[in-house]
C-alpha cells in the first residue's frame, strides 16, 4: 500500500460520541452527538460522566418479542429515583423519561453493539456496553 494515509476527522454525527447533560434546576436532559457547550437556568453543564453500574444500578436486559425489556431494580421515591433510561448505537440514539413512584423500565430496538444509560438523580450517570 502506497500514498497518504486519510482519516475522518469529524468527531461528530456518530451517536456512539454521545454527550448527555442534566440541569440541576430544573432537571432538564440534553442530548449531543458530539461536543458542546451547554447551559440552561443560567448555568453552564458539564458532560455527565459515566461510570459502570453496581449492583443497585445494573440496567438488565430482557428479550421480549422483537424488543428488549430493560428494568432497572432500583427506588423510584420523590427524593431517589431513575431519571432517565437512553441506548446509543452508531446510528440512533432513544431515550426514556422516567418519574418517581413510576417502574424504572422501558422497552427498545437494541440492533447492534451500543451503550445502555441510567441516570440516578443522586448518584449519576451509569453505562452498560451491549457487545
Amino acid at each position: 500500500m502506497s500514498g497518504e494515509t486519510v482519516s475522518n476527522r469529524n468527531v461528530s454525527c456518530n451517536m456512539l460520541r454521545t454527550k448527555l447533560y442534566v440541569c440541576p434546576v430544573c432537571g432538564n436532559v440534553i442530548h449531543c452527538a458530539g461536543e458542546a457547550l451547554v447551559s440552561c437556568c443560567g448555568i453552564t453543564l458539564p458532560p455527565l460522566e459515566a461510570e459502570e453500574p453496581d449492583e443497585e444500578h445494573w440496567i438488565c436486559v430482557e428479550q421480549v418479542e422483537d424488543e428488549q425489556f430493560l428494568s432497572v431494580r432500583h427506588p423510584m421515591t420523590k427524593e431517589h429515583f431513575i431519571s432517565f433510561l437512553a441506548y446509543a448505537s452508531a446510528d440512533r440514539f432513544q431515550l426514556v423519561k422516567l418519574y418517581p413512584e413510576g417502574n424504572a423500565e422501558t422497552r427498545f430496538r437494541l440492533q447492534g453493539r451500543g451503550v445502555l444509560y441510567a441516570f440516578c438523580n443522586r448518584h449519576g450517570l451509569y453505562r452498560r456496553r451491549i457487545p
